[in-house]
């Protein structure tokens, strides 16, 4: 478990470093309606996230909500989810795949929400963007005022009609690879049984709403 919250502050710390973003700036624009929607969809989401979360009036309640909200609006959650539990989704039965999801869901929002409370200005430069097959990768780079440039790379899908973000990758890690070692890691050290992962998921999240 002491790996799980190792690996939760690190993806914490990525997740919150990539949303905090007081404006975007473009350095050159591509020539793909696919790819400049998906730079559009960055954009928005930078927007909604700095005017809806950093008001220091906000409860934590509030961000919470507002938070949840935002991410159900710009992430393929459930896609997220699924994909991070990897092989192991295939030995849950439906009712483990609905709590886990729920809970999933709720490990994000526990997390992430309250870190808007030490929110920084920031400046998002979108530097290039292209297309791999379904994804959209939009890359770009955070500069603060006494920070070195850090490198970010959104990979963007579009499952229906609407844009959906899948990945976050900063300065090469990646947010739901670093996510899907630790849970499997937890799973491997029991057995492989995923309702360990399942109460360590819900003792978290409990803990989280307790606060």
């Amino acid at each position: 478990m002491a790996k799980m919250k190792l690996a939760t502050r690190a993806i914490a710390a990525l997740v919150t470093l990539s949303i905090l973003l007081i404006s975007v700036h473009y350095a050159s624009v591509r020539a793909d309606d696919f790819t400049n929607g998906a730079e559009q969809f960055i954009k928005s989401l930078a927007h909604d996230a700095t005017s809806s979360l950093t008001s220091e009036t906000l409860t934590e309640k509030e961000r919470k909500k507002q938070f949840r909200g935002l991410l159900k609006s710009y992430f393929d959650i459930n896609g997220i989810g699924k994909w991070v539990l990897g092989r192991y989704w295939r030995k849950t039965s439906k009712n483990e795949r609905l709590e886990y999801l729920v809970l999933f869901e709720n490990l994000v929002v526990g997390t992430y929400a309250n870190r808007f409370n030490n929110y920084k200005k920031e400046k998002l430069t979108v530097t290039s963007s292209s297309r791999r097959g379904k994804f959209a990768l939009v890359k770009s780079q955070i500069n603060g005022d006494q920070q070195k440039p850090v490198r970010i790379e959104w990979r963007v899908t579009r499952p229906n009609v609407n844009y959906k973000i899948f990945d976050i990758v900063v300065e090469g890690v990646s947010m739901i690879r670093t996510q899907r070692s630790e849970f499997s890691s937890v799973i491997r050290r029991n057995g492989g049984k995923v309702s360990v992962l399942l109460a360590a998921l819900r003792k978290k999240t409990t803990k989280s709403n307790q606060k």
